[in-house]
């Protein structure tokens, strides 16, 4: 179990913390009501998003890129479905995963590399942009749902940089020593 991933999890899903009160612009408490949660689990995997996709890509290609998107989606049941459940499960609340949905695999599994990451090109071609539009310079990794997010006019999302939960909530830091967030405790 990647322990940081799941502390980082644990407190988002306690869904508890402060907000910035709108009348008086001081913080304030705050406990969220929804009981059923969403997951962004499978978009790295299916987009191409870690940077181990992009040294493979560097290496060996296109080829290099299928098989380490592959070997990441099929070890995602063994690796994340499980500890995020348990986890999110321990507040009394549901986790839901749009991307793994089957429908949605059924579209993105056959669609080709070059479509989905743009680390030799831009993937313009699966959103038709017009060549009147400004084309956007964005980070090749999950190429296909940032120019998605350009598109729907979200150009501040689409150039979010790529933050792992557990960097940005710095529930990595909580680990000493020269142990991994990858392997299993006891």
């Amino acid at each position: 179990m990647d322990l940081s991933i799941a502390c980082a999890l644990y407190f988002a899903a306690r869904g508890s913390g402060t907000v910035l009160s709108d009348a008086a612009g001081e913080m304030e408490s705050y406990t969220t009501p929804a009981r059923v949660l969403l997951s962004g689990l499978g978009a790295d995997e299916l987009f191409a998003g870690y940077t181990r996709h992009a040294t493979a890509f560097a290496r060996k290609g296109y080829e290099g890129l299928a098989t380490e998107l592959e070997l990441d989606y099929q070890r995602l049941g063994k690796r994340n479905l499980g500890r995020d459940d348990r986890v999110i499960s321990h507040w009394g609340r549901e986790v839901r995963y749009p991307y793994l949905d089957e429908d949605f695999l059924g579209w993105v599994l056959p669609l080709p590399l070059w479509e989905k990451c743009g680390f030799e090109q831009l993937c313009e071609s699966s959103l038709h942009l017009s060549h009147d539009q400004e084309e956007p310079a964005l980070e090749p990794s999950k190429k296909l749902l940032r120019l998605l997010c350009w598109r729907l006019g979200m150009k501040s999302a689409a150039a979010e940089k790529k933050r792992a939960i557990q960097f940005g909530a710095r529930t990595a830091k909580m680990e000493a020593g020269k142990t991994k967030g990858t392997e299993t405790i006891l």
